[in-house]
């Protein structure tokens, strides 16, 4: 009985996992507005989807290149 119970969930679960997860997004992001403010908590959730999508990056094998960001480190010469 306890099997087909845990199946049913997880069925839902896998249904409805986008729902679930923005739900569940909107509330943590609801708490920080809350204890932190605006600006901290949108810099906390920018700096989160950063992270994010960098291990995404890295757990799919690609490269990491950032040659934009190359571009502000080289030194320039000014004539």
């Amino acid at each position: 009985m306890a099997e087909k119970d845990n199946q049913q969930l997880l069925e839902l679960f896998l249904t409805y996992k986008g729902r679930i997860f923005s739900s569940a997004l909107g509330v943590v992001t609801g708490i920080l507005v809350l204890c932190l403010g605006w600006i901290k908590a949108l810099s906390f959730a920018f700096c989160v989807l950063v992270g994010y999508l960098v291990g995404k990056r890295f757990d799919s094998g690609d490269e990491l290149r950032l040659p934009k960001l190359r571009g502000l480190f080289q030194r320039r010469r000014i004539y």
